[in-house]
Order: C-alpha cells, then sequence, then structure tokens
C-alpha cells in the first residue's frame, strides 16, 4: 500500500453514527446515544421501503392519486397521533485503488485498498443541475458509482453502517459482518420477516438478515435466508414463470437462482421440506393467508413471476391503468403479501420487526418509464395503507412504530422544463432506447433551467416530468414515521432549505434531514 493510501480513512460512517464495538463473535454494530427523555419502546417495528424514488418522483404518483400530502402515512391518524416527516441522504461509499483514485468499475473492485463516503452536502447541491449526479459524466462516467446501490443503501438501512455498492450487510473490504436489525429483533425473542415485490433475494429484501459481498450471489442469499429465524420470506423470482405469469419450464439452471437454486426449491416444495415452513406460490394462498386462514408458523411464499409482480408485464390486454396495459392477474399485490405476512408475524406475543419494499418503482426510474413507475408506486402506497388499517385493528400506534422511505433516487426526475434538451421536448419521443437516452440531460449539449419540481396536472394525469438520468443519483428522498421512537429522528437533523422550499409544501416538510443510517438508530433504540 503506497503512503498516500494508507493515509485514506478507511471506512468512513456517517456523522449520525458514533464509535462502533465488535462482539464477541465478530459482529459490528453501532452504538446509539440517542439520549431523549422521553423514550418510547415499540413492540413492532416495520420498516416500508419504495426502491429509488426521491421527493419528485413521489409527487408524481401523489399527484396522479390526487393525494398529495393527504396519503394514509402524511396526514394525522384517528387517535390524533401525527406522522413525522424528513428528508434522506443515502450515500455509500466509493472504493479507492492504491493511488486514491476512485474504483468506476466492478472488475476492479479486488484492486480497492480503502473507501472514501460519497456524501451530501446540502450546501453545495444547488450549486448546479447535475451536482447529484456528476458520475454519469466524464471523467467518471461509471454506472458503478453513480450512486449508491440497493445493497449499500439496505446494509445502513438495516445495520447502520456505511458500505461499498454491492455489498450486503458487510463491510468495503468483505471482512467485518454487520448485525442487522432483524437479526436483533429475533434475538430479543420477536419474529422477523422479509416481503419485496421483486425476487426474494434481490438487494433489499437480502438486507434484512443476509450477509454477502456481492448482491448478485442470489443463491447464497436466498439460502442463507432460508437457513435463518426469518418467519416470512416473501417476493418474486419464481423459476417457472415469466414476467407475465406464463408457465414454462426453465432451460437454464440460472433460472432457480432466486430462490437458492433447484435443490433449494425442490427441498421446500417436497415432503422433505423443514416442518415448520409453509411454501406457498398460488395467488389463492397468498390471498387466504391476508385474510387470516390457516396461518402457519413460518412461510416462504414466491409469487408466479421470474422477476417483479407487475413491472415487467408484456402482451396483456389493454386496460385503464397508468400505463393502459392489464396487470398480471397471477400474482398477488403487495398490500395482500404485506397482509400475510402481518398475519404471520403477529402471532408472536414478543413482537415482530417487518421489512416490506416496494422494489420495481427503481426498475421503470431505471428505464425513464414513468407510466409504471407510477403504478408501482400506487402499489406501494396501498400496501402502506393496507399496513396502517391493520394496525389501527390489530395492534396501535402506542406499540408500533412505521417508518416510511425510500432506499435512494433513481433516475433523476423533475418538473418539465428544468432544463432545455437539444434533441427536443421534455420526454423521449418514443420508447426507443434512442430516445429515451436522448431525452436525459447532457450538460455538454442541454441547457439546464431552473429547479423545478414535478408540475400537478391533476389526478388521473401525467405531471409535468423530466428523467435526467438512466442510474441511481444522490437526490434527496422523503421520510415519513409513526408511532413510537419516531420522535427521535429530531436528535439527528441537518436542514436543506433549498429543498424544503421545493418539495415542502406539499408534505408539510421544513427542509430538515437525516442520513439513511438514522433508520437503524431509531429502530434499535425503539426495539429496547
Amino acid at each position: 500500500m503506497t503512503s498516500f493510501a494508507s493515509r485514506i480513512v478507511l471506512v468512513i460512517t456517517s456523522l449520525m453514527v458514533l464509535t462502533s464495538c465488535v462482539s464477541a463473535v465478530g459482529v459490528v454494530e453501532p452504538e446509539t446515544t440517542i439520549a431523549s427523555a422521553e423514550k418510547r419502546g415499540a413492540k413492532n417495528v416495520i420498516l416500508m421501503v419504495s426502491d429509488g424514488i426521491g421527493f419528485n418522483g413521489w409527487l408524481a404518483a401523489d399527484y396522479y392519486q390526487g393525494l398529495a400530502g393527504q396519503q394514509s402515512y402524511q396526514v394525522t391518524r384517528p387517535d390524533g397521533t401525527e406522522p413525522v416527516v424528513y428528508g434522506m441522504t443515502h450515500d455509500a461509499l466509493n472504493l479507492i485503488d492504491e493511488s486514491g483514485s476512485i474504483i468506476t468499475s466492478p472488475e476492479d473492485v479486488p484492486n480497492a485498498v480503502g473507501a472514501v463516503e460519497q456524501g451530501y452536502d446540502p450546501t453545495r447541491r444547488w450549486d448546479r443541475f447535475e451536482g447529484a449526479f456528476l458520475n454519469d459524466f466524464d471523467p467518471m462516467n461509471a454506472r458503478y458509482t453513480s450512486y449508491t446501490d440497493s445493497a449499500a443503501a439496505g446494509t445502513a438501512l438495516m445495520a447502520g453502517r456505511k458500505t461499498s455498492n454491492g455489498r450486503i450487510n458487510v463491510d468495503w473490504s468483505g471482512q467485518e459482518r454487520f448485525r442487522t436489525i432483524g437479526q436483533i429483533a429475533m434475538d430479543q425473542g420477536r419474529s422477523a420477516g422479509s416481503v419485496a415485490s421483486v425476487m426474494a433475494s434481490h438487494a433489499t429484501p437480502a438486507s434484512v438478515i443476509s450477509h454477502n459481498v456481492s448482491r448478485n450471489n442470489y443463491a447464497d442469499i436466498f439460502n442463507e435466508m432460508v437457513a435463518s429465524d426469518l418467519s416470512v420470506i416473501m417476493g418474486a423470482g419464481h423459476p417457472y414463470y415469466d414476467a407475465s405469469g406464463t408457465y414454462s419450464e426453465p432451460e437454464d439452471p440460472s433460472a432457480y437462482q432466486f430462490v437458492g437454486g433447484q435443490e433449494t426449491l425442490m427441498a421446500l416444495t417436497s415432503d422433505a421440506a423443514p416442518h415448520d415452513i409453509t411454501f406457498i406460490d398460488d395467488k389463492l394462498d397468498f390471498e387466504a393467508l391476508a385474510s387470516g386462514e390457516n396461518v402457519p408458523e413460518r412461510v416462504v411464499g414466491i409469487a408466479r413471476s421470474g422477476s417483479t409482480l407487475q413491472a415487467g408485464r408484456e402482451g396483456l390486454p389493454n386496460a385503464d391503468t397508468p400505463s393502459g396495459m392489464a396487470f398480471n392477474d397471477v400474482v398477488p399485490d403487495l398490500a395482500t403479501m404485506s397482509l400475510g405476512a402481518l398475519n404471520v408475524l403477529s402471532q408472536n406475543d414478543d413482537g415482530f420487526f417487518l421489512m416490506v419494499e416496494g422494489g420495481a418503482v427503481d426498475w421503470m426510474g431505471h428505464a425513464n418509464n414513468m407510466p409504471r413507475y407510477i403504478e408501482e408506486q400506487i402499489d406501494f402506497n396501498m400496501s402502506v395503507n393496507a399496513v396502517i388499517t391493520w394496525v389501527e385493528e390489530n395492534s396501535s400506534w402506542d406499540e408500533t412504530l412505521l417508518i416510511i422511505t425510500a432506499d435512494h433516487e433513481c433516475g433523476g426526475i423533475w418538473g418539465e422544463g428544468t432544463w432545455t434538451n437539444s434533441e427536443g421536448g421534455a420526454v423521449a419521443a418514443d420508447s426507443s432506447e434512442e430516445a429515451i437516452k436522448a431525452a436525459r440531460f447532457d450538460p455538454s449539449e442541454d441547457v439546464f433551467n431552473e429547479f423545478l419540481a414535478v408540475q400537478d396536472r391533476g389526478a388521473g394525469n401525467m405531471p409535468g416530468y423530466q428523467f435526467a438520468s438512466g442510474n441511481h443519483t444522490n437526490e434527496l428522498v422523503p421520510l415519513w414515521a409513526i408511532g413510537p421512537g419516531s420522535e427521535q429522528f429530531a436528535e439527528f437533523t441537518r436542514t436543506d432549505l433549498r429543498a424544503g422550499e421545493l418539495w415542502g409544501e406539499p408534505y408539510s416538510w421544513d427542509g430538515k434531514i437525516v442520513d439513511n443510517t438514522t433508520v437503524f438508530l431509531v429502530m434499535e433504540e425503539a426495539l429496547r
């Protein structure tokens, strides 16, 4: 290692995370120092993550629904409990080589000697438009670092530690394993579960319990989830169905990777399955579970889609949906899966931790497909509604903490007119890859005008928008919290006044921001 590299700070945690300690078994977890005079404990903690959506994307879907500022989690609940709202930063660690240069290619990751934090500076972000997605352009021009991915972001949310892209609950070097909120909950005698609208072993659901140097090791990740004490594992990734729900025998063994490999799937679906695990994949079984019928001790539920519940569907009839295509009717929606998970987990009198992810919002952000982006976010909103109804009917805001947020922003969504595109209009002329790329912002060709929030064009109408990027960006994402412990976020705030001016009014948000590691700190403290 060169003398320069030896001076690099190898791991930079968030300002919100204080000195770390290593337990006797080598699992690293942050010490918390929440010192409020009024600490409220929670029996249950529910974290709901809409993957890849910032303030502008959230507003786009809320405007389409006609519910900006009026979603169930954005208003005072019937018992008088008020949600808190913040912006959230989500930067990860960028790996560096011996020269101190940021590594921009996954192939060069083995050469890393350290890591530096990407950071978010509210005093500098507004200096230039492309400041939150500089990595899209030269001299970096690398998707690998643009910016945090879901693995690093999931690690921050679930374990309170920063890591580099691709890592799940391990440090940038892959040597230290972080203790997750799911593990903490189960160590305390609670149950824990993971639900996603994408593959059950994808990065965000994996971060509930798994530890891996690569988010792409799907089979290993799924097998670790099954081998753990998780009571609920639900998602897509079924090897026998495509994204439209059509059955077909897989020819490639890799089709089984999202469910741990063919051997794992055969074991889960045979008489040799662990006696306490019930495997389901039929929509009717998900619906029965949601209604409280024949609730098992543990469930692995793999919806009949190879990738996402709805985002990847093709060739279905026309319908009155944002995208104009009928939904895949052989899979449950996220709300149904969430209710089924709650029915399983709530059998534990000591409480539970549940993570629910609307995972395909991100996929449609990468594709710059606003109609399906909105479809996915509406599905997520409906799942939050279902969870809130469950809490108010089966628990209370005195014993259940609910946090609603995103892991990062994707697509660089802004209001129409934010920049003038040299190629033509504000949005892509058609759905071709060339048109989509041409519509994105290019600082060498396009003219930035002003920062504009997406425009409200009325319920049922597409908002005014532009996609600046096909990658992840460093833009703030929103966070709402309801219930015991939600007040603790106030102890970790900074302020981004410009962001508050842009997006604050619909959500009564004053520009206060927290870091994503704070989510773990608040959840961990609530579970005490």
